[in-house]
């Protein structure tokens, strides 16, 4: 049988894509040897291309015939995803190479796109709490939870004249996302390492058990770095643009201080260094500072091209009445599913004493909408398949 039948790069390749990060060799190392790598591969390759409607071949094991043994066939999913693996990053490069973003404009590209799944792993031992000075906890990232500022429901007039930006831009993420800016994202999800020969009852009863492990050693780091950082106050009166001709995201600068002269005055942005405690909790979370520094952003819409954002970034400004609002608290948000809306699943209080609280289940924001209404759904829509048509060019290029 030859290879080349197998496509095996195309399972890879979709991961890549979908999480917009580098597969560096350290990344790849297999640190739990009973994990079943290929199958959560293909499991990852399968949304995506649900998601974005590419066919990429038959699984390795439909293209093999019946005769084959099971060693042949360990051997063969073995080349096939260290072949797809060589091409993705081959890819990766490509992609870097052609990248588009203004960094000087941005001052750091914006690290992750808001709108995938799913993820990396780190390792850790899932039996004890970690005694290590940062998290590590058997974990995997994902695009579903996100650690976020976000402006209190208590900022009416926040929230209001954001709202009404969103909706004149015609925001794709109007309905997934309340506005925000994204502190740890992706975030991380557990990893569930069971014993197969459990039963059905046993295995949920050990899910929850890992569950409850593992978020009680989330909410212990994310208290001890937000006790680091007192309340502070952000205000949003300008706005900024990044992409190229494929993409443009349009973004407001959320400036934050401290309206207290007491406060250290090294911490001149509150909201970078409540953003720098945070990942040296979650070291692994490094997705927002990518180019070496983190640059605060809220998202308002995104646009075919950078372009049209610019241009919608002329025509807000010139109407947009600065606003402001205090910063108490963050929040750990997650939501269900390719269409969920991001809920609260943890409020998480800045300053001495700050006890984390969790919420079970997740609850919205007040002034969030119940429903996808259609021209959202479309937008969204439009915006995938723009991202969908990016991705298969990418592909070409690399084959051509």
């Amino acid at each position: 049988m030859k290879l080349s039948l197998l496509k095996p790069s195309s399972t890879a390749l979709c991961c890549l894509y979908r999480h917009r990060s580098p597969l560096a060799p350290s990344n790849l190392r297999m640190t739990h040897p009973e994990k079943d790598w290929f199958s959560e591969g293909r499991e990852a390759a399968r949304q995506l291309k649900l998601e974005f409607d590419i066919s990429t071949g038959k699984d390795v094991i439909e293209a093999c015939p019946e005769s084959v043994d099971l060693s042949l066939e360990k051997d063969l999913r073995r080349s096939a995803m260290e072949s797809g693996r060589s091409f993705a990053r081959a890819l990766l490069d490509k992609m870097t190479a052609d990248n588009e973003l203004d960094v000087d404009t941005f001052n750091a590209s914006i690290a992750s796109s808001e709108n995938d799944d799913t993820a990396t792993t780190n390792s850790g031992d899932q039996d004890e709490p970690s005694k290590k000075g940062h998290f590590d906890f058997p974990s995997q990232k994902s695009h579903c939870v996100t650690i976020c500022m976000v402006p209190p429901s208590i900022a009416k007039s926040a929230w209001s004249r954001l709202t009404s930006a969103r909706k004149a831009c015609r925001d794709p993420g109007f309905y997934r996302w309340p506005p925000h800016v994204n502190l740890l994202y992706p975030f991380l999800e557990p990893i569930f390492n069971i014993d197969g020969s459990l039963d059905g009852a046993s295995v949920v009863t050990k899910k929850h058990e890992i569950r409850n492990q593992f978020m009680d050693e989330v909410t212990r780091h994310l208290s001890n770095a937000a006790k680091q950082v007192m309340p502070f106050d952000v205000s949003l009166d300008s706005f900024g643009c990044f992409g190229g001709k494929s993409r443009g995201v349009l973004w407001s600068n959320p400036k934050s201080h401290y309206s207290s002269i007491g406060n250290n005055a090294k911490d001149a942005d509150p909201l970078v260094h409540l953003q720098n405690m945070l990942e040296t909790q979650f070291p692994m979370c490094n997705d927002q500072r990518k180019q070496g520094s983190f640059t605060p952003h809220m998202t308002i819409s995104h646009y075919a091209n950078l372009s049209d954002a610019i241009e919608a970034k002329d025509e807000l400004q010139s109407t947009w009445e600065p606003v402001s609002f205090r910063v108490s608290e963050l929040y750990m948000l997650q939501r269900t599913g390719d269409d969920g809306q991001f809920k609260v699943a943890a409020t998480i209080p800045l300053g001495p004493g700050s006890i984390v609280k969790i919420h079970d289940p997740p609850m919205s924001f007040p002034d969030m909408p119940l429903v996808e209404e259609e021209w959202v759904r479309e937008e969204r829509m439009q915006m995938k398949d723009r991202r969908k048509r990016s991705f298969k060019g990418m592909r070409r290029k690399h084959v051509e």
